[in-house]
């Protein structure tokens, strides 16, 4: 590949970017940057081969509490030795007895938020956090002389971590609309204990509101609120599932959104539960964080099962979730219009396998599992058919064995200790393949397109004659779509002067357009997630195509459009997207002898 390094004009391998850009290997130029943008927040498998996530503190002044926090009956002094070796902490100090000493910020966030703090004891021993808001206020005490947790009052979880001389990590989860969190140095594990005297005091450091079930990381802010990881115009190099030595891929989706509301948050009443329980944080998820809920059957015979319906006029709809084993190691997904159909899906979670699909006449399902760390598995079901009703109803259950007695009906007698573990809920109307997670805590939640580009690069790109080398792993929309979906195109910025690869029902079409289209192959028929490595070489009257060290075509009749733009994801400025994990792109100024070809584009260069 080194040769093939020196003769390129241009060498994007996935390894460099930041807000905006995605850098080449080859120019080092800003010419070698390819232009990015995706106006929203998403996921990516990280280098440690878990989901990463944008993490956001809601908080301003994080750990400056003499700014935007309001003192009431109490007052700060900073410069107090902190939880992490810095003189960051601050002394929470009572200067009344009236029951009303707290520390407060007002505060916008809905939906299911986690509330964390640094505490350490002072004189008084105990500590009380509140989120207020509606429906519900929440209020949960902790001892910090030794680590226990007190009262609860309404919170979903609240935890309570010793990070080391006597400091510990306290979190309180609620789901609800909030506008103020406080901290009240308290005495005892209930209201009385909030009638402090003038002196009493606690430590404080480094305060988080953030969306989720668990707190994470803590991000400081000052001003403004501060994200990180995927936000908005960041690339996304992703990894592979459950690796930590994997190499990096360019992930490039079309828009999409989760209608699911709570994707983690299952005891959530808009989950429906059908004789069975659920409890969250119980086990690490796929995001390598405690997470994850259990879902229990009990003991009644029935579908032990979570369930929803949605409204779709598509007649393509895919749902995923994510499941490990637990004492069960079947699991299943139903869809149906709840009147006319229904496809199931079975799988054993121990074996990470398929064991059994069923599909009502009329209707198809393209199905997968893919496997992720420590026994978790993303299991995929795309629908197609036309529904009655608009209606669609999708249910996750716990399965008894692996062939139903009754397919596609999966009761069974429960023992209230039969369960497998669940995270990461997702449902795409109108899509006939998953992508990325996308994340939802009381809202429908979109992820918008991404695109990357470079325009006015006609230097980099051979004009009468080059080569487009292009290594990615293919995904389009394979079952009825009704448009051409592009993964790359060189282009003059119309549509008239174009060099493209794009999907089209499970067939991927090659060409060349110089006003009219000169050449056109669509003989390679792929499936989702195959690598493809292809190599398109042009001169005027002599073009040959090779995929995967194979000639798939040749041409000697075609004209070369003069071309300065590369699109990725995207049909020159037209919102035709495909969804793409780019490995490798390469352009050369000259057309690559045909032996070339072939070992450039052979599976194990």
């Amino acid at each position: 590949m080194s040769s093939f390094y020196d003769l390129a004009s241009l060498v994007m391998i996935p390894s460099g970017k930041k807000a905006g850009k995605v850098y080449s290997q080859k120019p080092l130029t800003t010419d070698g940057q390819l232009d990015f943008t995706r106006a929203s927040t998403a996921t990516r498998i990280g280098s440690d081969g878990n989901i990463e996530k944008t993490r956001t503190n809601l908080l301003l002044q994080s750990n400056q509490f003499n700014t935007t926090w309001t003192l009431s009956e109490a007052s700060v002094t900073s410069g107090q030795s902190g939880y992490d070796g810095t003189n960051n902490a601050w002394l929470l100090n009572v200067t009344s007895g009236t029951g009303g000493q707290r520390l407060y910020q007002s505060i916008v966030s809905s939906g299911v938020t986690t509330y964390s703090v640094y505490l350490k004891a002072g004189t008084t021993d105990w500590v009380a956090l509140r989120l207020t808001g509606s429906p519900t206020n929440f209020l949960v005490w902790f001892n910090l002389s030794n680590g226990t947790k007190g009262t609860n009052q309404n919170a979903i979880d609240y935890t309570i971590t010793s990070v080391g001389s006597g400091w510990y990590r306290c979190t309180l989860t609620a789901n609800t609309t909030s506008d103020f969190l406080f901290i009240y140095p308290a005495t005892n594990d209930d209201l009385a204990g909030l009638n402090c005297v003038s002196g009493d005091n606690i430590y404080i450091q480094d305060v988080q509101l953030e969306q989720g079930l668990v707190a994470t990381n803590y991000i400081d802010t000052t001003t403004a609120t501060v994200s990180v990881g995927s936000v908005d115009n960041m690339p996304r190099l992703n990894y592979t599932p459950g690796s930590a030595t994997s190499c990096p891929s360019l992930l490039l989706e079309p828009q999409r959104t989760n209608v699911v509301t709570h994707s983690e948050y299952f005891e959530a009443s808009d989950w429906n539960k059908n004789s069975s329980t659920v409890l969250s944080n119980q086990i690490t998820s796929p995001e390598n964080t405690n997470n994850a809920s259990k879902l229990s059957d009990k003991t009644t015979f029935n579908r032990h099962s979570l369930w929803r319906n949605y409204t779709t006029s598509s007649t393509n709809n895919t749902i995923s979730i994510f499941a490990k084993k637990g004492t069960k190691k079947h699991f299943s997904i139903y869809t149906s219009d709840t009147t006319t159909w229904n496809t199931m899906l079975v799988v054993d979670l121990e074996a990470g396998t398929i064991t059994k699909e069923y599909n009502k006449i009329g209707f198809t399902s393209i199905n997968t599992i893919e496997s992720y760390a420590n026994g978790w598995y993303r299991i995929v079901a795309a629908i197609s058919g036309t529904q009655s009703g608009n209606a669609l109803y999708t249910r996750f259950a716990i399965q008894d064995e692996a062939e139903p007695a009754n397919p596609p009906d999966n009761k069974y007698t429960g023992d209230g200790t039969g369960n497998v573990y669940i995270y990461g809920a997702q449902v795409e109307l109108g899509a006939s393949y998953a992508t990325s997670y996308i994340p939802t805590f009381g809202a429908t939640v979109t992820r918008t397109q991404d695109r990357c580009n470079k325009d006015g690069i006609s230097g980099l790109i051979g004009q009468t004659a080059g080569t487009v080398y292009f290594d990615w792993v293919m995904n389009h929309e394979s079952v009825g779509t009704s448009e051409d979906l592009y993964a790359l195109v060189l282009s003059d910025n119309t549509s008239n002067k174009l060099i493209g690869i794009n999907n089209y029902n499970n067939t991927l079409a090659v060409f060349i357009k110089e006003v009219s289209t000169q050449f056109y192959n669509n003989s390679f028929s792929g499936s989702d997630g195959l690598n493809i490595k292809l190599a398109l070489a042009y001169a005027n009257n002599d073009v040959a195509l090779y995929i995967n060290g194979n000639q798939i075509a040749t041409d000697t009749s075609a004209s070369i459009p003069a071309l300065n733009q590369i699109n990725l994801n995207t049909f020159y400025n037209e919102n035709l997207p495909d969804s793409t994990k780019v490995n490798n792109l390469m352009l050369f100024k000259t057309r690559l002898s045909n032996t070339q070809l072939a070992e450039l584009t052979s599976i194990d260069s």
